[in-house]
C-alpha cells in the first residue's frame, strides 16, 4: 500500500471526526477531574468544571464538520478542505492554547493529559499532508 492510499483526506477527516466527538464526550463526562487537573485543586470555585464542560461540548461540532466533510465533499474540495481545516486547527487551537495555557498558568498532571494533545496536533498535521498530497487529483477521486 503506497503512502498516498493511506493517507486519504476523505479516511483522515472521518478518522479525526470521531475521534474528536469521543475525546470531547470525555471531557465533558469527566470535567470535574480535567479541572482539578488544569486548574490545580487549590484554585477550583465551582465555574471551572461548567468551563471544561463547554469546552468539549464546543468541540462536538468540529468533530460533526469533519465527518461531513470527509462523507459529503470529493475530490480537490475535500483536499483543499482538508488543509485549510489542518491549518486553522494547529494555528488556533495548537497555537492559541498553547499561548493562552502559559499566559494564565493553566496547565495539566502531564503524562497522558500532555501526551493527547501533542498526538492529535500530529494527526490533524498529517490530515494537512493528506490533502497536499491528493490537491492535484481529479474531483472523482474516493476512499
Amino acid at each position: 500500500m503506497e503512502v498516498k492510499e493511506i493517507l486519504n483526506p476523505k479516511g483522515w477527516m472521518i478518522g479525526l471526526g470521531v475521534i474528536v466527538i469521543l475525546a470531547a464526550l470525555g471531557n465533558i463526562a469527566g470535567a470535574e477531574t480535567v479541572a482539578e487537573d488544569a486548574w490545580g485543586e487549590d484554585n477550583i470555585m465551582g465555574n471551572e468544571a461548567a468551563y471544561e464542560e463547554m469546552w468539549g461540548l464546543h468541540l462536538i461540532p468540529l468533530g460533526v464538520m469533519a465527518i461531513a466533510t470527509g462523507v459529503f465533499v470529493k475530490g480537490k474540495a475535500l483536499s483543499q478542505m482538508a488543509m485549510t481545516a489542518s491549518a486553522g486547527i494547529v494555528v488556533v487551537i495548537g497555537g492559541g492554547m498553547g499561548f493562552m495555557t502559559q499566559r494564565h498558568d493553566y496547565g495539566t498532571a502531564g503524562g497522558a493529559a500532555t501526551i493527547i494533545p501533542l498526538i492529535m496536533m500530529a494527526l490533524v498535521i498529517t490530515l494537512g499532508v493528506s490533502g497536499y498530497m491528493h490537491k492535484d487529483d481529479e474531483e472523482t477521486t474516493e476512499a
